[in-house]
């Protein structure tokens, strides 16, 4: 099966350095920092509103008009994509980030044959290729993400193809350009179990087979514990932890985190006793806390956590942003 063919490697594919962004409200985001190479998958984590989907959107450079970047840097390949001017932006991104959307049903035009859908954009970034070497491309792609037939999705509209075949069509799609980095979205949801299973091994074949780097928006934990290297848990805008796969399932710190956890699926649980749930909410208050924004929820909290948040260093891999980390929170 053909491996996509691909640019010589940069090991840090994506850096983001202190990004902050804000509203009319005040914060959005705060200070968030993270590094993805080559060949690594990292997931985002947490409830819905905690910051991950706006992060992808800065990565993207798609901010709503009524946000701002205030401070930080976001590198790409090594290259800072906000000091871009516009056309360049819209260069680099469609060259080299690809990007699976949640929403397979939409993001696919009901109007346009999936063959159009595919080679169009190939065609607009290398204006000198011909509609017969993209669909070539096209066809190559469907087939590495194991559709079968391939001419009859190319020739088909999007209301003929199942869910799971839109997926692997957008990320078919997503991998046109060869890029270095690949983002998607809530990639199971949406999707039945064994579905779900499908995709997940989808993405971990491609992955080893195309050296590139993965971001993976995700509530599901069966699915990011099977396919994360890296895992950041994000709360009111905030990275709260940061670490490798291991150290997040195995020993988390941070008293959201092992909320999260316990959240997770398990044919251990004791099927007698009620599921266990996070109390309360996230709300906008939470983003502008001079200390910890987990405060008004967390079973741990002290006065002083209220007033003040430090992020503490477990390792080389491992950062945790909670005061009481040294051992007070379990």
């Amino acid at each position: 099966m053909l491996c996509f063919p691909r640019r010589i490697a940069v090991s840090r594919v994506l850096e983001i350095n202190n990004l902050t962004v804000k509203d009319g409200k005040g914060y959005i985001l705060k200070d968030i920092s993270l590094s993805l190479d080559s060949n690594e998958t990292m997931a985002f984590i947490g409830e819905s509103g905690s910051g991950k989907t706006m992060t992808l959107k800065a990565i993207l450079s798609i901010l709503p008009t009524d946000v701002e970047k205030v401070e930080g840097d976001v590198l790409i390949d090594g290259t800072e994509l906000y000091n871009l001017k516009k056309d360049e932006k819209r260069i680099k991104l469609g060259t080299t980030v690809g990007f699976v959307p949640q929403n397979t049903v939409n993001y696919l035009h009901p109007l346009l044959r999936i063959k159009d859908q595919m080679t169009d954009g190939y065609i607009t970034f290398h204006g000198r290729k011909k509609k017969e070497e993209a669909l070539h491309k096209a066809r190559k792609g469907l087939e590495e993400v194991g559709i079968k037939d391939v001419e009859r999705v190319l020739s088909s509209y999007p209301s003929e193809l199942s869910g799971g075949m839109k997926q692997r069509v957008n990320i078919a799609s997503a991998l046109m350009m060869d890029p270095s980095l690949l983002i998607s979205d809530e990639p199971t949801s949406a999707l039945d179990k064994v579905v779900q299973k499908q995709v997940a091994s989808l993405y971990l074949s491609l992955l080893e087979k195309n050296k590139v780097a993965l971001l993976v928006v995700s509530h599901d934990l069966v699915f990011v514990e099977r396919i994360a290297d890296k895992i950041a848990v994000f709360y009111a805008g905030e990275i709260v932890e940061i670490g490798r796969k291991e150290e997040i399932f195995s020993s988390p710190i941070h008293p959201y985190t092992k909320a999260l956890m316990a959240l997770k699926p398990s044919m251990l649980l004791d099927k007698t006793r009620p599921l266990e749930e996070i109390k309360g909410y996230i709300s906008e208050e939470d983003r502008n806390n001079e200390g910890c924004v987990f405060s008004s929820r967390c079973p741990k909290c002290r006065k002083e956590c209220m007033e003040r948040v430090e992020e503490r260093k477990v390792s080389d891999t491992h950062r945790v942003k909670c005061i009481l980390s040294d051992g007070r929170t379990q």
